[in-house]
């Protein structure tokens, strides 16, 4: 584990495979893993440690880190390596000859994708990329990618909270503006800019909330120390944070990706290229670089119907989203019960051919092409479906200058959510 996305991600799978597997767990010491790894009763061994933005660096830490690393391989002999994308985690399996099973979901650190990709034996990557993108990133072989609907944060969808509001247990009361600011280690970050602090200082000068920031490093503990009316959390708590928040504000891109999933209003103050499913993200969710705006968005999402209204239509969009935490797990189940992968070409009776049109389209807007290859149908068969759907308004259409271009609507969303409770009831499986 190298991220704190990581030791939130990987923790509902450990505890639900540690009766079946013995997991061994290395983390690097950066951004609060280990405490988020100790609230979870998580064992680890500390291995490696951020490497800063100098490439003289990068490279002494990614040589000692691996040095830490193989001994505890070489004694343990593991059978299979999960991780998000750590290069020395994924090169000592690829040297051990071990299977190892990343995560893609960020095309922006393409020198990190090329060491990590290449040697990895199966990637689980959204349905934001397509097979053109992922090979750019060292996925040449399509079949090693298991896809998924939706954010990778979609884990929580099923995670359920701890009891009690650990805000509370601090005596910090409702309304609760949860802060997290920028990784400024990042590469695509170049300069930082003080726009949430100039956020955070609005918002705490009105008195109407209560502002608590979780800073990731020291410096940014310092700055956010000084402003008044601030609480400034010293560690990370078992939950998400998010989870006992009223609005979530900054610029962490999986936070605001954790918040939209468990159906927390959230503020973007992102200041720095996109990735794609972070383009995907601030469709739904308010985006600002202006202090006094970003102050506003969250004076308006504090507000009962705000919050309300962007809670019901944000559990329509998550309710298609796929679990890669699930998938994840199904597949190491079916590794060690020695199945073979194998697609099954059964024919889709009408129903399934109309619901994986809807499903296909659900997470963001599609053109003809795109449907026909992900929902597996012939171009005339399609097109008389995508009228009918249209029609039935289940599907919205807009013309633009690259074609037409289809979403499902949220009629349709809740009757994929209807379908699905239907199956859950008639077959006992989990969706």
């Amino acid at each position: 584990m190298s991220t704190p996305f990581e030791a939130n991600f990987f923790a509902p799978l450990i505890k639900e495979l540690e009766g079946e597997f013995q997991f061994v767990v290395t983390a690097r010491e950066h951004d609060g893993i280990f405490s988020i790894l100790r609230a979870k009763r998580i064992n680890y061994i500390a291995v490696g440690k951020h490497e800063g933005r100098e490439l003289d660096s990068k490279l002494e830490v990614y040589a000692e880190t691996i040095q830490q690393m193989l001994p505890i391989v070489q004694r343990e002999k593991p059978d299979l390596l999960l991780t998000e994308r750590w290069p020395e985690a994924i090169r000592v399996a690829f040297g051990s000859d071990i299977p190892a099973w990343a995560i893609f979901y960020d095309e922006r650190e393409a020198h990190v994708n090329r060491m990590v990709f290449p040697l990895a034996s199966k990637v689980f990557a959204p349905r934001f990329y397509s097979l053109g993108e992922m090979r750019k990133h060292g996925v040449t072989d399509p079949e090693k990618i298991v896809w998924f609907n939706g954010f990778h944060t979609a884990y929580l969808k099923d995670e359920q909270s701890q009891p009690g509001n650990p805000f509370d247990k601090m005596g910090i009361k409702s309304p609760v503006v949860f802060v997290r600011p920028e990784p400024e280690f990042a590469s695509f970050l170049v300069n930082h800019k003080p726009i949430l602090e100039k956020s955070v200082e609005i918002m705490a000068s009105s008195g109407r909330e209560n502002v608590v920031v979780l800073p990731r490093t020291e410096v940014q503990k310092s700055r956010y120390s000084q402003i008044r009316n601030v609480t400034v959390l010293e560690s990370t708590m078992c939950d998400s944070p998010v989870t006992h928040a009223d609005v979530t504000v900054g610029a962490a891109e999986t936070l605001l990706m954790e918040a939209f999933v468990l159906g927390k209003p959230s503020v973007s103050t992102i200041y720095w290229q996109e990735s794609k499913p972070v383009a995907e993200l601030h469709k739904h969710i308010a985006h600002s670089t202006d202090p006094a705006q970003i102050a506003s968005y969250t004076e308006e999402l504090l507000e009962e119907p705000a919050r309300k209204n962007f809670t019901t239509r944000a559990s329509l969009f998550v309710k298609s989203m796929d679990n890669p935490v699930r998938l994840m797990i199904d597949e190491i189940r079916k590794m060690n019960e020695g199945e073979k992968e194998k697609t099954v070409f059964g024919r889709r009776s009408r129903m399934e051919i109309l619901l994986d049109i809807i499903q296909t389209a659900s997470l963001r807007p599609l053109r003809t092409t795109q449907i026909m290859r992900n929902a597996n149908i012939s171009y005339n068969e399609l097109k008389k479906i995508l009228s009918n759907l249209e029609g039935s308004r289940l599907l919205t259409c807009e013309e633009t200058f690259n074609g037409k271009l289809y979403q499902t609507t949220e009629d349709g969303l809740r009757i994929l959510e209807d379908y699905r409770g239907l199956r859950r009831k008639l077959f006992a499986e989990p969706i």
